[in-house]
């Protein structure tokens, strides 16, 4: 407690001859400013109360009053409760021995006692009602036994020190101190500490003074210096690295960018899609096998074909191509080139857009299957001349149906494909002029396509290698002179990380294929259509006569004892009419499955079970294995590479004892080179550590200035720690940037490590360049876009504009609008899509926008997606046209003016779906200015401009102020089609002209 003190009040009652009375002899005021400790000389004469206490004086805080009075033991009683029994009968006995004779000698010299002889000062506690400010205040007491000049004592609140605590005073005589040693903090380097040092043993010892290099001091010097010169540059580093402004390496840059949730990339690989002509069928061929790459025409001279040996396709310094993903690869001779059926008509369009077509398939021989890509190509112009190469694009199908031509009976292939991948270009299919019924080559299909990325396995060709790591002992060999430590760290199930660092480079950085995010929202699709499907069967058995097939498709949905009597297809009708009743224990268990895909997660065997597939055998959708490529996604998605998604492509196998050896030569047991993955354990790679467990075999890597990847595994906690002495067999591939974009038709060789493909690949072509290569990401670049990274990028929705912003950013939306509505419970986030391209949003479209927003919701929030609400107008314009011009001109230059389509140079009339937007409102103003642009117009007055459906309302034809505003989620519709006025109707009245 910090005691607060008054001026020395103390006066002995003897030197006053004021004997029996009791005066103040110290307030103290404790750090709260609210309790004061009053000291008296000796017992008061009664016991005192509140109203006792007068408290005068202050400058801020005056009228202090006294609230409780309480006693207060004082040291001595303190100090006696603390000892023990013995020592205070002896204290006791010699302070009454001295009590007596200090009597004795006061009633010789006074004549009788003193009551402040008495040692047994009484202290009293005052608690005000109020603190009070620093200025001097006065404490008085009033009542008999006190003097009236002592009892009172001014005291003030201001911190003052105890005399004890006072600094002591410096003896007489004593020396000045020493003034401190000159030391110059701008030393930094080796010149400069050296310099320090003699200028210091200058003042030490000025007796020595000698300077020359083989001096003893003089080494010693420079060693200190030396010494410090190193000091001075950890230090320097450290604290250069520690900001993203002053950070030199890239992996210190790399750290504080990722602490602002800005992904610096370290590259990414090209991909591009390759296409092979066979000129046999091959089945099963595994995909880890191939590899590409791209010779320039110079070095083809005396080549025998596409074919070569794995050594002469890696011996230059041209790009080198896998397959992604391992699968294995069907070849067919008839899938080289597939013409497009144009219907028998000439000039048949595929507009921008098309997500269907279909194949020339007169023989029955096509094969594609949905998960095959598939390149469409134009052949020939639309004009008869040559093709134009931009008019390339790849698709993967998700819809295979055969088909035959009604009108020329020619069987045909429809193919389809989702709409992340509708043609970016028009396409025109012709007829050959002799009409026998064969298609024209104006476009084709091209098949046997593989999609493959820049980069090689290091074990990929046969005499290579695995590359080797080995976690090292954590003292294998303890110095038995080592003092252990006395006081060591606690072992919290923490290690030091364990490094290593890759011979080859630049290892190859690529996002995951297939996306996790692709597989989960496919598998979610194919499971919500199930039921569907199941109906749809169950409707053909019923119209056709049951199979075996039929009827083991029958046992399996509604099992045995439900369509196992002699007349289970009469049953049929009856399980039709019941189907959501038998099988609703099925179909929750689809909702459930459908939950957790659209949330993200990748459904495994393991979740959705083994009787999943007994129950719904014989139907497409039912197939939700990862591995199917029907589930990885469209190929546009899969050719634009995002770098700040990539992660190093390589794999580490924890070797066991005695195969260690075996994976370095790429083998398993047998002496037989391993196809597919290898067995596990393994360690997988991860952009950071933060969210693994002390369970998980995750690893992160980091490129430093060099390009050199080193590895950085778990301490136990973030992530699993090796085991010390444990092998590590990695597995990666070698090749980055952007020397893998080649250009079309660059990838021309292909090599196995088998030699079948002989004679049976006849050609190798990339119909589309390689593209997405990209270098690391520059480190200044990284300075100027990380502090900006958390303000420009929107990771939640919470105001109706986020959920709007969010929405927009999926591909296949033009525009997007959200508001928010208290639904009387919770709010729900009402979401209206304006679709690219098209009137109206798919229910795809809807369903896939909804399962993004629903990662991104507020807590509370509902979500609900639905297409824009599309007001369809009445508008009337009367035009005053000029003598000499046509009206009937005039008319159809308004007309491509003011509706949907293309209008005159390329343009989009005023009421495109692509010239419009939410909320939009339409003016008079506008409307008369885009009819006066037109030449021949004299004059142009709006007459009626109101919403289709307020005819029966008492509306003006033309609101007052000259606009038709629009709700926030509404969008002007005018498509001016007679045939269809619940669209929009546009009321054109000429007057003049010819």
């Amino acid at each position: 407690m910090t005691e607060f003190h008054d001026l020395d009040l103390r006066r002995p009652a003897d030197r006053a001859g004021l004997v029996g009375l009791v005066s103040v002899e110290e307030v103290t005021a404790h750090p709260d400013r609210r309790t004061l400790t009053v000291t008296f000389s000796g017992p008061p004469p009664r016991l005192l109360r509140r109203d006792d206490f007068l408290i005068e004086g202050g400058r801020r805080v005056v009228g202090l009053r006294v609230l409780r009075v309480t006693e207060e033991r004082d040291e001595r009683d303190e100090r006696e409760a603390r000892e023990g029994l013995e020592e205070r009968e002896e204290r006791e006995e010699r302070e009454e021995r001295w009590d007596r004779e200090d009597r004795r000698d006061r009633e010789d010299r006074y004549g009788h006692g003193d009551a402040r002889g008495d040692r047994t000062a009484r202290r009293l506690r005052l608690t005000l009602d109020r603190p009070g400010d620093e200025s001097t205040y006065r404490l008085r007491v009033r009542g008999p036994g006190f003097h009236g000049g002592r009892d009172r004592a001014e005291f003030t609140f201001r911190p003052t020190a105890r005399p004890e605590e006072r600094p002591a005073a410096e003896p007489v005589g004593a020396p000045p101190p020493r003034p401190a040693p000159a030391i110059d903090y701008l030393a930094k380097d080796y010149a400069s500490f050296r310099r320090l040092l003699l200028e210091r043993m200058s003042l030490t010892m000025p007796q020595w003074t000698e300077r020359h290099v083989p001096d003893l001091w003089i080494t010693l010097v420079e060693i200190l210096a030396h010494v410090g010169d190193r000091l001075s540059y950890q230090q320097d580093a450290v604290a250069t690295e520690a900001y993203l402004d002053t950070a030199r390496l890239r992996t210190s840059v790399r750290r504080h960018a990722r602490l602002v949730g800005y992904p610096m990339h370290d590259g990414c690989a090209a991909r591009t899609v390759v296409c092979l002509e066979a000129a046999s069928a091959v089945n099963d061929l595994h995909t880890e096998e191939l590899a590409f790459t791209a010779l320039p025409e110079d070095e083809l001279t005396g080549a025998s074909g596409p074919v070569m040996t794995p050594e002469a396709l890696i011996a230059g310094p041209h790009p080198v191509y896998q397959p992604l993903g391992h699968y294995k690869l069907r070849l067919r001779p008839q899938h080289n080139r597939v013409p497009l059926w144009a219907w028998g008509q000439d000039g048949f369009p595929l507009p921008v857009g098309t997500t269907r077509a279909a194949l020339y398939d007169p023989d029955r021989k096509l094969e594609f299957v949905p998960g095959d890509l598939v390149v469409i190509e134009e052949t020939e112009g639309p004009d008869g001349g040559p093709p134009d190469p931009a008019h390339r694009q790849a698709v993967r199908l998700t819809r295979v149906d055969r088909d035959v031509d009604a009108y020329t009976g020619t069987p045909v292939l429809k193919i389809a494909w989702a709409e992340e991948d509708a043609l970016t270009f028009p396409l025109t299919l012709r007829n050959p002029p002799d009409g026998d019924g064969r298609p024209g080559r104006t476009a084709v299909a091209c098949g046997n396509a593989v999609l493959v990325e820049h980069g090689l396995e290091n074990t990929w060709l046969p005499s290579a290698t695995a590359e080797i790591v080995t976690v090292p002992d954590p003292d294998p060999d303890p110095d038995p002179d080592t003092v252990p430590d006395p006081d060591p760290e606690p072992d919290r199930g923490r290690r030091r990380p364990f490094t290593a660092t890759l011979s080859g480079s630049p290892v190859t950085w690529s996002p995951p294929y297939p996306r996790p995010a692709d597989v989960a929202a496919a598998q979610a699709r194919r499971l919500l259509d199930l039921a569907a499907e199941a109906r749809d069967r169950l409707r053909t058995i019923d119209a056709t006569a049951p199979t075996d097939e039929d009827r083991d498709f029958l046992r399996a949905l509604f099992g045995r004892s439900l369509t196992g009597g002699p007349d289970s297809e009469r049953l049929v009708p009856r399980l039709r009419s019941r189907f959501d009743e038998l099988l609703r224990p099925r179909l929750r268990q689809v909702e459930r499955l459908v939950r957790r895909a659209r949330s993200g997660y990748v459904l495994d065997p393991a979740d959705v079970g083994e009787g999943f597939d007994r129950t719904w055998r014989g139907l497409a959708a039912a197939s939700l294995d990862p591995a199917n490529p029907a589930l990885h996604g469209p190929a546009a998605t899969a050719l634009r590479p995002d770098p700040r998604e990539a992660l190093p492509t390589l794999r580490l196998i924890e070797e066991e004892s005695g195969r260690a050896e075996q994976n370095r030569r790429g083998e398993d047991g047998s002496g037989r080179r391993r196809s597919g993955r290898t067995a596990k354990p393994e360690w997988r790679p991860r952009r950071d550590l933060l969210s693994s467990g002390p369970r998980d075999r995750h690893v992160t890597a980091e490129t430093d200035d060099d390009g050199v990847l080193r590895l950085r595994f778990g301490d136990g906690r973030c992530g699993r720690a090796p085991q010390p002495g444990r092998s590590l067999s990695v597995v990666y591939r070698v090749g980055n940037g952007r020397s893998g974009n080649a250009g079309r038709e660059a990838v021309n060789r292909i090599a196995a490590r088998r030699t079948h493909l002989w004679g049976v690949v006849t050609g190798v072509r990339n119909p589309l360049p390689a593209s997405g290569g990209t270098d690391p990401e520059p480190v200044a670049e990284v300075r100027l876009a990380a502090p900006r990274a958390p303000f420009r990028t929107l990771l939640r929705a919470v105001t109706a504009e986020d959920y709007a912003t969010l929405a927009a950013q999926r591909p296949g939306v033009q525009r997007a609008a959200a508001s928010l509505r208290w639904t009387g419970s919770w709010y729900e986030a009402d979401v209206a899509l304006d679709p690219d391209g098209a009137t109206a949003p798919s229910p795809r479209l809807l369903e896939d926008v909804r399962d993004d927003l629903c990662r991104y919701r507020r807590i509370g929030h509902d979500v609900v997606t639905r297409p824009a609400l599309l007001v369809p107008l009445d508008i009337a314009l009367d035009v005053l046209v000029d003598p000499h011009h046509l009206t009937g001109h005039i008319r159809a230059a308004l007309l491509r003016l003011l509706l949907p389509g293309r209008g005159s140079g390329g343009r989009p009339g005023f009421f495109d779906p692509s010239a419009l937007t939410f909320g939009t409102p339409v003016r008079t103003s506008v409307l008369v200015a885009l009819c006066m642009d037109v030449p021949g117009v004299r004059h142009a007055e709006v007459v009626r401009l109101r919403r289709v459906h307020d005819d029966a309302l008492r509306v003006p034809d033309v609101p007052p102020s000259g606009e038709l505003r629009m709700r926030p989620l509404e969008i002007p519709r005018l498509d001016g089609d007679v045939t269809r006025p619940e669209n929009g109707r546009l009321t054109l009245r000429l007057r003049g002209g010819r």
